[in-house]
Formats: structure tokens, C-alpha cells, sequence
């Protein structure tokens, strides 16, 4: 390899990171407390070894069974089992975010995303272990412990703030609405292949969910139809497109990550849930709530 393709090469990180700088607006307090004190907090409980008593067993009743297994449906979310187990989520968490800050910065979603953020870290926990406890506390009683299921629920933010971040670059040409086509077509892709034993292909909920999304396709061409779309893109800033492109490349091969191309022994079910809550999170609370409240003025 030459010099010149060497440097170019390192420079890589540098200008990426400097193109973040220029389209994230997050102050810096919520960029600490997110991208480096909470990956800090859950080294720091790896590496002391005081998670084996708080990942949430599979062998319990419920998740409000008694107090300590509604404490640990919680406090299993931040615990990791290995050094690679807590590597894989944080380097997903970082890629996530990166992909997210820009876009939430374009469509003005900064105090929603902190809202949402807040519920992903104290809410989304709870269904997660909810959800694991009835499917597969079927078939083990092996405790559950990670982090994936919440960084699930900030990808699940992703197609909703990136419509929305092409609505504000198109001139809401493209409504926010219109995210619940990926979104469900992302749940089409990953029911039909399957991935691990325990979360086999389904194909009946496969069509589904792909035929629920061409319904909501031809529901909004209808009300919101992305009319002029193609000329307001146009004109975007090389800065725009690259986080357009950025957030869609994370989102896609996040999806497939997390819930397709998956190693023995990952928890689907948890990763599942945590993209669907992330996903109705952001969708029901900012995008129909505000839509139907729109409604009910001008009726």
C-alpha cells in the first residue's frame, strides 16, 4: 500500500468525525452521559464482576413475581456476561447513535429524542425481560443479561427520525409517517428468514407484515403522497446526503445484525421487542399523537 492511500486511509476516522462534529447539535452533556459514562458504567460493572446476581432468571414466575425479579428484569439489561458480550453492545450502541445523532439534529428531534432516550433506558428493560420470560423462559431457565435489547430500541428510533429528517430536508415533502413502511417491511425480512432454533422463520407473519406495509403505503400515497420529493432532494448539502445515507446504512445492517445474521445463543426475542417498543415509542407518542391532536382542531 502506498503512502498516499495509507494516509488517506487514517484520515478516514478523523473526517468522519469531524463531519459529525458539524451535524450534531446534542449539548455536550448528553453526548457524555450517553456515548461515554453509561459505556464507562456498564465496563466498570463487567470488570469488578458484580453482574452475576442481577441478570433476571428465566426460571421465575413473572416479571413481578417478587421484588428481586422485578429489580433484575431491570438491572440485566446493564450487566454482560464477557468481554465480548459487553464489546459487541457497546460498539452496536456507538454505531447506532452515530448514525442517530445527525438525523435527530436534521428533524429538530433533540428534546424528543432525550425523552425517548429516557424511556428506552428505564422502560424498554421491563419489556424486554416480559417478553424473554414468556418466550424463552419456554424452553430455559439460563439467566438473561445484555444491553441489546435497549440498543434495539434506539435502532428501532432510526427509521422514524430518518423519514423525519427527510421530511425537513424535502420541504415535508416526505411525511414522518411513511417510517412505518420500513418498519414493517425490516419485520417482514425477519420473520421470513430464519435465524436461531428458538426463533424460527414465520412465514405467515412474514406476509403480514409485508402486506401490512403495502397497505400503509397506499394509505399514505393517499392522505400524504411524497409529492416533488425527487427535486427537493436535489439540492441537499453533501453533509445531508452523507447522514441520509449513513443513518440508512445502520439501520439496514442493524436490522440484520440484530435480528437475522445472528450467532448461537443471542437473545432474538429481547432484540425483537426492544426494536418494535423502540420503534412505537417514537411513532405513537411523535408522529399519530401529534397527527390526531392536528385533527381534532380542525375538525
Amino acid at each position: 500500500m502506498s503512502a498516499g492511500r495509507l494516509q488517506t486511509l487514517l484520515g478516514v476516522p478523523i473526517v468522519a468525525l469531524r463531519w459529525w462534529r458539524r451535524t450534531t447539535t446534542a449539548p455536550i452533556v448528553e453526548q457524555y452521559l450517553l456515548l461515554v459514562a453509561l459505556p464507562a458504567a456498564l465496563s466498570l460493572s463487567w470488570l469488578l464482576g458484580i453482574g452475576s446476581g442481577l441478570r433476571f432468571s428465566l426460571a421465575a414466575e413473572s416479571v413481578v413475581a417478587n421484588g428481586r425479579t422485578l429489580l433484575t428484569a431491570f438491572t440485566a439489561n446493564y450487566i454482560h456476561v464477557s468481554a465480548r458480550h459487553l464489546f459487541d453492545n457497546l460498539l452496536n450502541f456507538w454505531l447506532t447513535l452515530f448514525g442517530l445523532y445527525p438525523l435527530v439534529a436534521i428533524a429538530g428531534w433533540e428534546r424528543r429524542f432525550r425523552r425517548l432516550a429516557a424511556g428506552y433506558l428505564l422502560v424498554v428493560p421491563f419489556v424486554v425481560a416480559w417478553v424473554t420470560l414468556a418466550t424463552l423462559g419456554q424452553v430455559t431457565d439460563q439467566p438473561s443479561a445484555g444491553f441489546s435489547g435497549i440498543v434495539a430500541a434506539f435502532l428501532g428510533l432510526l427509521p422514524v427520525v430518518l423519514v423525519a429528517a427527510g421530511g425537513k430536508l424535502t420541504d415535508s415533502a416526505l411525511d414522518p409517517a411513511w417510517s412505518v413502511v420500513p418498519f414493517f417491511a425490516s419485520l417482514a425480512v425477519v420473520f421470513a428468514v430464519p435465524s436461531v432454533w428458538y426463533f424460527p422463520a414465520q412465514p405467515l407473519v412474514a406476509v403480514g407484515c409485508g402486506g401490512a406495509g403495502l397497505l400503509a403505503a397506499g394509505l399514505l400515497w393517499w392522505v400524504v403522497p411524497p409529492h416533488g420529493i425527487v427535486a427537493a432532494v436535489r439540492p441537499l448539502s453533501a453533509d445531508h446526503r452523507l447522514a441520509l445515507l449513513i443513518g440508512t446504512t445502520v439501520f439496514v445492517f442493524g436490522v440484520v445484525g440484530a435480528l437475522v445474521i445472528v450467532p448461537p445463543g443471542t437473545n432474538v426475542w429481547g432484540h425483537l421487542t426492544g426494536y418494535v417498543t423502540g420503534f412505537l415509542l417514537a411513532y405513537l407518542g411523535y408522529v399519530i399523537a401529534p397527527a390526531m391532536r392536528y385533527s381534532r382542531r380542525h375538525l
